[in-house]
């Protein structure tokens, strides 16, 4: 088991040297650890922003199908239909190139720099026990990076990923291992063992602010297309409590890690609303794929034309008691290509005929 974390370590040791020598750039010209993960966080989006607005269109057409999931639910509802159903489902999904796990995306796209940014935060914070080796000395308030000595207390600050003659390394020294800034130490956790209660509360803040943020990127995107929500309740839970699951993350994590789970999540509610804003997320279904998944069986044609008047039903004035009057088709001249044999024109022709044979 060591030799497998030890092969994965050094995999990830170029990005874990990358990232602690950026903090400790950031660090040297604002000493402030929360600003300076703020200014790494945003280094980080700036490199999978591209993946998030693939994502972010990607709900977006998720959502414009909505409508025509709920057709198929509808026509094949029923525990016998349900392999049908998610047939048909997939069908729909591939026909328009849309993933259906898209809605959680956006959220695992920070899990990888999350894992790594967690690995340097814990790397920074190290400490050894009393006797261990040091690469520097500290006596007297005095730093010599280029020294060595022994640990002479319980315990003495080791960081790693960051170089001895970094400001920043020293300032870890000093602090005994502890990430101090605005009176806090951002290397502790909501909950750790404070020595006030007062100090629970902006743990706490950061922690709610994290949730929060991500509930409203949810929110935000699903008030585009409410439809969406009926339409695919499993995937609307889904998100609803994904925030939740996550929250049990930040519980757990050194607030300066919560620091980019905000700041991450207020960049990617700023991409979306940009993306919406300026119309990069429509995705319009041809009107085509819809009605053919309708598959409405089109209704036998029927011609509509004149009825012919049945036999003894002349009222006297050359007009049929089966006509309607008021119909398309009785007021359409062009309707109507010969006059019918039993018309009153006919009938006026027939004193002609008796007068020829009279004059005969």
């Amino acid at each position: 088991m060591h030799s497998i974390t030890h092969a994965i370590g050094s995999i990830f040791q170029p990005l874990l040297d990358a990232v602690g020598w950026l903090l400790s750039t950031f660090f040297s010209i604002i000493p402030n650890y929360p600003i300076d993960v703020a200014l790494l966080t945003l280094v980080i989006m700036a490199l999978i922003t591209p993946l998030t607005v693939k994502a972010t269109k990607n709900m977006a057409a998720m959502q414009a199908l909505g409508p025509e999931m709920k057709k198929l639910q509808v026509k094949y509802k029923g525990a016998e239909n349900r392999t049908l159903l998610n047939e048909e489902m997939m069908k729909l999904y591939k026909e328009h190139n849309v993933n259906p796990a898209s809605g959680c995306l956006p959220m695992l796209l920070q899990m990888p720099a999350f894992f790594i940014l967690y690995s340097v935060i814990k790397g920074l914070t190290n400490t050894v026990n009393k006797g261990a080796a040091l690469p520097y000395s500290y006596v007297g308030n005095t730093f010599n990076p280029n020294g060595s000595s022994k640990c002479e207390q319980a315990t003495c600050a080791l960081p790693r990923y960051v170089g001895t003659n970094t400001s920043m390394y020293q300032h870890i020294v000093e602090a005994d291992g502890k990430l101090q800034s605005f009176g806090l130490d951002f290397s502790q956790r909501l909950l750790s063992h404070h020595s006030a209660v007062w100090l629970y509360i902006p743990y706490g803040l950061l922690v709610a602010a994290a949730v929060g943020l991500q509930f409203l990127q949810m929110s935000r995107l699903n008030s585009r297309n409410p439809q969406a929500a009926q339409a695919n309740p499993q995937m609307a839970s889904m998100q609803k409590y994904m925030p939740l699951i996550f929250g049990l993350i930040y519980l757990n994590v050194a607030a300066l890690l919560n620091v980019y789970f905000v700041v991450s999540a207020a960049v990617r509610i700023l991409t979306q609303e940009i993306l919406f804003r300026k119309g990069l997320t429509q995705a319009p279904i041809p009107q085509k794929a819809i009605d053919t998944k309708e598959r409405v069986v089109p209704k036998p044609k029927t011609t509509a034309g004149p009825k012919a008047p049945s036999a003894g039903t002349s009222n006297g004035k050359g007009k049929s008691n089966n006509a309607d009057d008021t119909s398309p088709a009785s007021t359409d001249e062009s309707s109507v290509a010969k006059p019918h044999p039993r018309s009153k024109a006919k009938k006026e022709r027939k004193p002609r005929a008796g007068q020829s044979t009279e004059t005969e």
